[in-house]
């Protein structure tokens, strides 16, 4: 019996701490969508600020709400659907809208091709 008792442990010590590790895993990707959402709220209440909107005029341009769109700002992040015509409203692009980082200046083809010839 002992020999059987022996063979059934460690492989039950291993599924532990492989739940173990999933937990830790599972609590690093929910805290980092966590700060994603927080600093992504901050952005487009900082935004429409630098605009000079109040979040009654921000609702009207995106076709939402009121109460929906002060939700963006401080609670649930932009949808999809309206960060594309945030980012026009606001003069910014959608990258710098999603994650704060600007993108490098991209040239036009014409000017690519000026510069090449």
């Amino acid at each position: 019996m002992r020999g059987i008792i022996g063979q059934i442990v460690p492989p039950c010590q291993d599924t532990v701490s492989q739940d173990r590790s999933a937990r830790l895993s599972y609590r690093r990707i929910v805290n980092d969508e966590l700060e994603f959402n927080e600093r992504f709220c901050a952005r487009v209440h900082r935004l429409r600020n630098e605009r000079g909107w109040t979040a009654q005029q921000m609702a009207t341009a995106l076709g939402i709400p009121p109460e929906r769109y002060r939700k963006y700002e401080y609670r649930s992040p932009l949808p999809h659907y309206l960060v594309e015509r945030f980012a026009l409203i606001v003069g910014r692009d959608v990258e710098y809208v999603l994650t704060g980082n600007r993108s490098p200046i991209r040239m036009s083809p014409p000017e690519e091709r000026r510069k090449t010839a």
